[in-house]
């Protein structure tokens, strides 16, 4: 996340920033729609409908940015530890899960009657339901996720670069 926030005020200028800000909005408006639709009596997949759902509530509990400097650290994520990922779908997975990790929204509370405590609990979405938020989320961010890792990868090759000059001229030395 402080390499995507680096890049983000390295960058500050760009318009890109607000343009993602304001794709996340149009992604929430879209499952407000869907949600709309649905409620008005129209029918539609129920994997859809709850990940609409899903996608209003982290709308309204979090800012776009910070959904934004998330998924695309876990497209920087991917690229530094792709041993991580077993698969498209297992990031895809963790991407859902983390970008919903942002809020409480996918938090319940229960009491242990035991240690008479709340305690609270991760409510995991059905496979299906994260298949459709993740394809939802990587058209909208998964670009600029890309073009980061290119980014990346650029001047980490930029670095090796100069050590390997550095130990070159240490190894001429005479």
């Amino acid at each position: 996340m402080k390499l995507v926030e680096a890049r983000i005020a390295k960058n500050a200028a760009n318009p890109v920033w607000t343009q993602l800000d304001d794709r996340w909005q149009a992604l929430t408006r879209s499952a407000e729609a869907i949600l709309a639709a649905y409620h008005n009596g129209r029918p539609g997949l129920r994997q859809e409908v709850r990940a609409a759902s899903e996608v209003k509530k982290l709308g309204q509990a979090v800012e776009p940015r910070e959904v934004i400097v998330t998924a695309l650290a876990m497209y920087l994520m991917l690229y530094q530890e792709p041993r991580r990922f077993r698969s498209d779908d297992a990031f895809s997975t963790q991407l859902v899960r983390r970008v919903r990790g942002l809020s409480d929204v996918n938090v319940g509370v229960w009491h242990d009657n035991k240690t008479n405590k709340m305690r609270r609990v991760y409510r995991e979405l059905p496979p299906r339901v994260v298949q459709v938020i993740a394809g939802w989320i990587v058209p909208v961010l998964g670009g600029v996720g890309m073009k980061l890792v290119e980014l990346e990868k650029a001047d980490w090759e930029a670095q090796q670069q100069k050590v390997k000059s550095f130990h070159q001229a240490v190894s001429d030395l005479t």
